[in-house]
């Protein structure tokens, strides 16, 4: 509590803890700054007193209080409490109570905070950024939060109220999924009308410019109606668009996010008939490829391709890994260069508001960064929130933006080709171009550790627990409890019988493809094959072989059965090759029967 306090107090002051004398104490204080300036003491009054503007009050303004009343008498003293006379000290009274009644500790750091936030809206960046200095400014803002909140509110206080209306879409209660996500009148996307629909020109979807097109995107809210479904495909037929990015899940958090809206396999939404072609499943996203065609065209017709890019790692309330999200821009990039049309690219989340706002700020960024070598994401932030409401819906949301491509950047490393592969690997082996990889490799692995976030003890609570505590080889290397595999099976006599010191890992095309985790002790054994066992694991690699057997007991047999826990592991077949062993086994779950 003094902390919030001392953030406020003028040098020479301090803030009372008493009620009586305190109160003399602080407007005694305040006199004897009457030399100061009146600009800044104003601020400290005005935060105290719960004012926004600048306040033009009697205590405000130090310089007045002995100055000579106009018929040039001196003030009087004001009465002790409790006593009024002539009306004046009375209110004066009043007055300075109620400026105590603000000056407590929560409203004091409220209206401090406002303070801060319009000092921080003043270092918003007046140009765009180099690419070469991007990092350090990522990196300086970083350590302080409210800098970021002060482009945000900047953002925010952009928005031309006059311009930016919903009159048409506050009309159609029933085809907006989200009330607070409405299009603007002068950038809404228009559909053509039908003759039976006098509506039918309207859907929830609005165009948002890049900075070298003024149609580069549509964003669009998710569809979760059949009726919403047909007017989707309607707007992706007239818009001749070819890319669609769809960043929600279907189904997240017990909620229906958005309808699957493309077929499994031939499928007609009113008058489009929409066919999937080939699925492509990738760790964090799915590529679809689909055929359009309008039902008047015919079954010969080729109709249009369409890609569908679905990222299905960004769940609510959260942020995706950025490498997966930068990863998905290229994919999507990469489509759009090698088949370009004029047409805009439609993106939507489950809104059409924050992560579609996401997405956008990083590809025209990084847009610009490839021709300019610049980046300005204030600027561009600004030109989306004129373009569609809640782009940019959080400062959490607008920090990720910065942070993404602060990475990208950083990161600037394509994938290898195949065939190229085997050009890198000779030049590994070439004495003249072995230390230029070498110094290649250690840039990515400082890139690597500069990138990975630190772990804190909270995040490995499961790990540092003490009943779990012996069951780590190394205090220091635990899992984290979000990337940890859970065990079912009960086993052995922990309390925590759920935890072993393993993580899962990604792989190319599944999420959680592999289970990282260490040499068992004596003591967890059981829990390595309940871990086999539990999460169905057909393959195991074991990449030593450590002779120390009591530090490194033997958790496999050659032959035969053996009883590990609550399972039976029995050896089908052994085989010895150069350089290594294999073990084919069959785990099966050992059955109790209890008579009472």
């Amino acid at each position: 509590m003094a902390a919030e306090h001392s953030l406020l107090t003028v040098p020479g002051t301090s803030v009372p803890s008493s009620t009586g004398s305190s109160r003399r104490m602080s407007f005694t204080a305040l006199n004897n700054f009457r030399r100061k300036s009146i600009s800044e003491l104003s601020v400290v009054l005005d935060i105290m007193r719960g004012i926004d503007g600048p306040s033009s009050s009697l205590a405000s303004h130090p310089e007045r209080s002995e100055s000579p009343t106009p018929s040039g008498h001196e003030r009087r003293s004001p009465t002790p409490p409790g006593v009024v006379s002539g009306g004046v000290p009375g209110r004066r009274h009043r007055r300075r109570g109620a400026i105590w009644k603000t000056m407590n500790p929560h409203h004091i750091q409220k209206h401090f905070v406002l303070v801060q936030e319009e000092k921080a809206m003043q270092s918003a960046p007046t140009a765009p950024i180099d690419a070469t200095k991007f990092v350090a400014y990522v990196t300086e803002r970083r350590k302080k939060r409210i800098l970021f909140k002060g482009e945000y509110l900047v953002i925010l206080r952009s928005i031309d109220p006059l311009r930016c209306q919903c009159n048409v879409a506050s009309s159609q209660g029933d085809r907006n999924q989200y009330p607070d996500t409405l299009p603007y009148d002068h950038s809404r996307v228009i559909l053509s009308m039908k003759e039976d629909d006098e509506n039918s020109h309207y859907i929830n979807a609005s165009y948002v410019p890049s900075w070298l097109r003024e149609k580069a995107y549509v964003v669009t809210q998710a569809v979760k109606s059949k009726a919403a479904c047909a007017e989707f495909w309607r707007m992706i037929y007239e818009l001749r668009t070819t890319t669609i990015v769809m960043l929600t899940k279907v189904f997240d958090f017990m909620r229906v996010m958005c309808l699957q809206y493309w077929p499994s396999g031939l499928f007609r939404f009113g008058d489009i008939i929409v066919e999937t072609l080939e699925t492509k499943t990738y760790a964090h996203f799915v590529i679809r490829t689909l055929r359009l065609r309008h039902a008047n065209e015919g079954e010969g017709s080729e109709g249009r391709i369409v890609k569908h890019f679905h990222f299905t790692e960004w769940e609510l309330n959260s942020f995706p890994y950025i490498s997966a999200f930068i990863e998905l821009r290229r994919r999507v990039r990469q489509w759009t260069d090698a088949y370009p049309v004029d047409a805009p690219i439609v993106v939507h989340c489950s809104n059409g508001a924050g992560r579609s706002g996401a997405y956008l700020a990083l590809d025209a960024n990084l847009d610009l960064l490839k021709r300019t070598g610049q980046i300005d994401v204030f600027e561009y932030a600004k030109t989306m929130v004129q373009a569609r409401p809640n782009l940019i819906d959080s400062v959490d949301q607008y920090m990720f933006i910065y942070e993404a491509l602060s990475e990208a950047v950083l990161c600037n490393i394509g994938p290898i080709a195949m065939h190229e592969l085997k050009n890198r690997s000779s030049m590994y082996l070439a004495r003249r171009d072995r230390q230029k990889m070498e110094a290649q490799d250690s840039h990515e692995n400082k890139l690597l550790f500069m990138l990975t976030p630190i772990l804190r003890i909270g995040d490995c609570a499961g790990g540092h627990r003490m009943e779990n505590r012996g069951k780590n080889r190394d205090v220091m290397v635990v899992p984290p409890d979000h990337a940890r595999p859970y065990l079912q099976t009960l086993h052995g006599e922990s309390k925590d019988y759920t935890y072993i010191n393993a993580v899962e890992v990604d792989g190319f095309t599944r999420k959680g493809e592999f289970i990282v985790t260490e040499w068992p002790k004596q003591q967890t054994i059981d829990s390595f094959w309940t871990l086999i066992f539990d999460h169905a694991c057909h393959t195991v690699v074991n990449l030593t072989n450590q002779q120390n057997s009591k530090m490194y007991p033997t958790f496999i047999h050659n032959k035969g059965k053996q009883n590990y826990g609550p399972f039976v592991v029995e050896v089908l077949n052994y085989q010895q090759y150069p350089g290594m062993t294999s073990h084919m086994v069959k785990i099966q779950k050992r059955l109790f029967c209890l008579f009472g």
